[in-house]
């Protein structure tokens, strides 16, 4: 009898700690959500009417229209170039018994524990050392360099666990080893690719570290665009354009999850 109370409580415990966990991860969402729909010419302020005007200030705001374009367009390619890249990758490092592979595995990994404001000043004295001007390419391409840890963690957490004798299975009924990798290996895998992808797109869509100093008049990021927003002025825009970034990353995640059937928790 005692012993089914303490499991019980710990049970009940357990509950209230994921609960106090996903309010204090979700109330600061909620507080911005609302505020978009605040009457209040400043943000945070007390909730005083509905109102859509805010929404329909950000579409007279072409900057921020721009940006959340140019962010997107540098995650998506930079997510897709890193999952391209972190894919064989993964499998060289997960299959193959090479000389050196933990000092390789090292290698990959070394963004992570790089701070990306540090990164990126030293990017920006590079580009200026070998006279590089700053484009959308070279956005991207260090994106990826910073984003394919993530690709490479996911994919090697599936492939761990994957079974060879599928894909030998497959090549004794006469497949290649390309028609072996779709047919086989990648939908068996595809938990650990879609998760590292849409966790890299996240990163990158959000980046400020790599962004502040290597964006330009040109091709502003999003965060960079709010940042540069809330130095003149704390108006509810802000709060409407994180609403529409919680609403887009809320659409990702239920499509992933309901339409592709791929669980984005690893």
């Amino acid at each position: 009898m005692r012993i089914r109370i303490s499991k019980g409580l710990n049970n009940l415990l357990s509950y209230i700690y994921i609960l106090i966990i996903y309010i204090f991860m979700l109330l600061p969402l909620v507080v911005v959500i609302i505020g978009s729909f605040n009457s209040a010419v400043s943000f945070p302020s007390p909730f005083k009417s509905f109102t859509l005007r805010w929404y329909e200030a950000l579409l007279h705001h072409d900057e921020f229209l721009r940006s959340i374009w140019v962010s997107t367009e540098i995650a998506i390619s930079a997510a897709t170039i890193a999952t391209l890249f972190g894919i064989p990758v993964s499998m060289l490092l997960v299959r193959k018994d090479i000389p050196g592979k933990d000092l390789i595995n090292g290698f990959f990994m070394t963004p992570l524990i790089i701070p990306e404001i540090a990164a990126g000043l030293a990017i920006l004295q590079m580009f200026s050392m070998f006279h590089i001007k700053s484009s959308l390419a070279g956005l991207i391409a260090v994106h990826v360099v910073f984003i394919t840890p993530y690709i490479i963690r996911a994919v090697t957490s599936t492939l761990i666990f994957f079974d060879m004798s599928l894909e030998e299975a497959g090549m004794n009924l006469g497949a290649g080893r390309l028609r072996v990798f779709f047919l086989i290996t990648l939908p068996l895998i595809k938990s650990g690719v879609s998760a590292g992808f849409i966790l890299a797109f996240i990163i990158s869509f959000i980046n400020v570290g790599l962004s502040l100093f290597l964006s330009s008049p040109m091709f502003t990021t999003l965060p960079i665009r709010i940042f540069a927003h809330l130095e003149s002025r704390l108006d509810p825009i802000i709060a409407a354009v994180g609403s529409i970034i919680i609403l887009g990353v809320s659409i990702i995640v239920v499509f992933v999850d309901k339409f592709l059937k791929v669980r984005l928790i690893m």
